[in-house]
């Protein structure tokens, strides 16, 4: 499931939070896997990511592909790295890219995933095309609204056959519990939106393996057992 989620917009630098030397989008990606999990990257590198970002109300493409090549379509006037401090209170390693957007101009992503305002900034939760689970920050900008599409409903676990609703859902509760801990975060949710599609050509599988131990109270690690 994918659709159009409004990210904010490029913010006026008299109400910027962060030092700024002009209207500007910074935009900055954290994968949520792996060896660099946690870590900002050269945003260069997740440009099947970014190429999703639209910019302007004619939703331009941040940037996109042409035959082999990349082209972005907003100059970038800062790159990912070491670099002078361009004025004071900023810092001497961009942890993004800037990109020369005007203040006002509209911001959208393309696809699906949970977006969070912050202070000064909007946050989405996300995935690539892969399912590797990413965090794509908008920096200098004035955050839009909290909203998902999609990966922000938690999949339907697996319902036990036998029994009544209510075992069933205590069963399925301690299930999710298992999976994801009592607190989900938007990480969390945006993992169990990936197992969701995986999980769909499996289900009835899935059921018919459990049906012989709907009597006998299985656990929830009993069930991740028979899932692996």
């Amino acid at each position: 499931m994918s659709g159009l989620i409004p990210v904010g917009r490029v913010v006026d630098p008299s109400r910027d939070v962060f030092p700024s030397t002009g209207a500007h989008l910074d935009v900055r990606v954290i994968p949520q896997f792996g060896p660099q999990k946690g870590k900002k990257i050269d945003p260069r590198t997740a440009r099947t990511l970014l190429q999703n970002v639209l910019i302007g109300k004619e939703e331009i493409p941040l940037v996109e592909q042409q035959g082999q090549n990349w082209k972005w379509n907003a100059p970038i006037t800062s790159e990912y790295g070491k670099r002078t401090a361009p004025t004071a209170g900023a810092s001497t390693f961009h942890e993004g890219i800037d990109i020369g957007l005007g203040a006002g101009t509209p911001l959208a992503y393309k696809g699906y995933g949970t977006y969070r305002p912050d202070s000064g900034f909007g946050s989405l939760q996300t995935t690539d095309p892969q399912g590797n689970p990413y965090e794509i920050r908008f920096l200098h900008t004035e955050p839009g609204a909290k909203s998902a599409v999609g990966a922000s409903d938690l999949p339907t676990a697996p319902t036990l056959p036998g029994d009544n609703a209510k075992q069933n859902q205590e069963r399925n509760d301690k299930l999710m519990e298992a999976l994801f801990g009592k607190q989900q975060s938007l990480k969390d949710v945006l993992i169990a939106g990936a197992l969701q599609q995986a999980m769909q050509g499996r289900q009835q599988s899935m059921l018919d393996t459990l049906k012989p131990y709907s009597s006998m109270g299985i656990t929830p690690e009993q069930a991740m057992q028979l899932f692996a």
